[in-house]
């Protein structure tokens, strides 16, 4: 994890794989087995001329088709009511500007073998209906492993699952919270509808997963789950209909505020944007949101430090929605030991009460590489 600093503000890089590796790996002792993220899963490399030569192909129909898509995409993307052009122009402006930073810093290690390696989509054979309704703990130093059906799952240590229903969140209460102790952590990765998902599910339909509308996330309990001092993070969109459902639905629903806003810029293993940021706000962009939101009661002096970071920067996995982990960072602002909770989760972590359909999608061993540390 770096922390780079321009003028006033500043930005985060977080390895994912590195993290998570740290992360299950830290406490396990010396000569038992170790896992991490098989590096496949996280080579974003520059598309080159080729893919772009191929995408020229399909787009050479005659003029008056792709008029007639380009309108239609213009009205689609006005109607979902994307982030304007200034806040983009200038989001542009400071992208760049860290992007340079981290180039001169060699943040970005040379990878030796530039090919792309097809690796299986292990994570789109497993969809919720494989996995029954349950819940487990590990609460030893060491991994654990449990199979459904012909598939291995590993559980790295000291880690609380529910695959279970988020609607049925109020339900369980009372194991989540067996003695009133609130979570000091709270993240939230809603599944928010998304084209993405629409056509998946058109593909086959158990392995898109239910999409929810404002309504159906403001049932969820937040309110009951959280202290005076709790930080919620909500991963987000860039559709200002979603972001505005956070802030003037979701949050006052919940008692809460938005304490910060960010963003995720997602770069490919040259340090380069995966692709480019449209500033007419009408195309993909290459970030996403993060809203960090925290009591009512709370003044604008809370956590002051984690309001002063503008992005955070990282290479993101090829499987969908896969998000790295933000306690490594966060826990500068939270207590020791903090009691942590991830409501949609599709991997599990360390310290973490996982919650979802999906807590175990991540966690096939066939996505992971085994080794051992020796004793020098």
């Amino acid at each position: 994890m770096y922390k780079l600093e321009i003028r006033n503000k500043t930005a985060i890089y977080l390895d994912h794989r590195e993290l998570i590796k740290n992360m299950y790996n830290n406490d396990i002792a010396v000569g038992m087995e170790m896992f991490e993220l098989r590096e496949e899963i996280f080579h974003f490399h520059d598309r080159g001329i080729d893919f772009e030569d191929r995408n020229a192909i399909k787009r050479s129909k005659t003029e008056e088709y792709k008029l007639a898509v380009k309108v239609r995409k213009s009205k689609k993307r006005k109607s979902e009511n994307y982030t304007s052009t200034p806040e983009l122009s200038n989001l542009q402006i400071i992208i760049e500007e860290f992007l340079h930073l981290m180039e001169q810093e060699k943040i970005f290690k040379p990878i030796e073998n530039n090919e792309i390696e097809i690796f299986p989509r292990h994570w789109e054979e497993i969809s919720s209906e494989d996995f029954p309704k349950f819940n487990g703990t590990n609460a030893t130093d060491a991994y654990q492993r449990c199979k459904f059906g012909v598939h291995s799952f590993i559980i790295p240590p000291r880690c609380k699952f529910y695959n279970n229903n988020v609607d049925e969140l109020t339900k369980l209460l009372p194991q989540l919270m067996p003695t009133s102790e609130f979570f000091d952590l709270i993240v939230l990765d809603p599944p928010w509808r998304n084209k993405y998902i629409r056509r998946l599910k058109r593909a086959k339909q158990e392995l898109g997963y239910k999409m929810l509308n404002t309504v159906e996330l403001s049932q969820m309990p937040i309110e009951r789950l959280v202290h005076k001092q709790s930080i919620l993070a909500i991963w987000c969109t860039n559709s200002q209909d979603h972001q505005r459902a956070i802030v003037e639905e979701l949050l006052p629903k919940w008692n809460l505020r938005v304490l910060h806003i960010m963003h995720w810029v997602k770069v490919n293993t040259k340090g380069q944007l995966i692709g480019p940021i449209d500033t007419s706000g009408t195309k993909k962009q290459p970030f996403e949101m993060i809203y960090l939101a925290c009591h009512l009661e709370n003044g604008k002096d809370f956590s002051i430090e984690l309001q002063k970071v503008t992005a955070i920067f990282s290479i993101p996995s090829i499987v969908h929605s896969h998000k790295p982990p933000l306690l490594p960072w966060l826990k500068n602002v939270l207590p020791d030991n903090p009691n942590c909770l991830e409501i949609f989760a599709r991997y599990l972590q360390p310290e973490f009460t996982s919650i979802g359909l999906e807590v175990l999608k991540l966690m096939d061993e066939r996505l992971y590489s085994s080794y051992k540390e020796n004793l020098a």
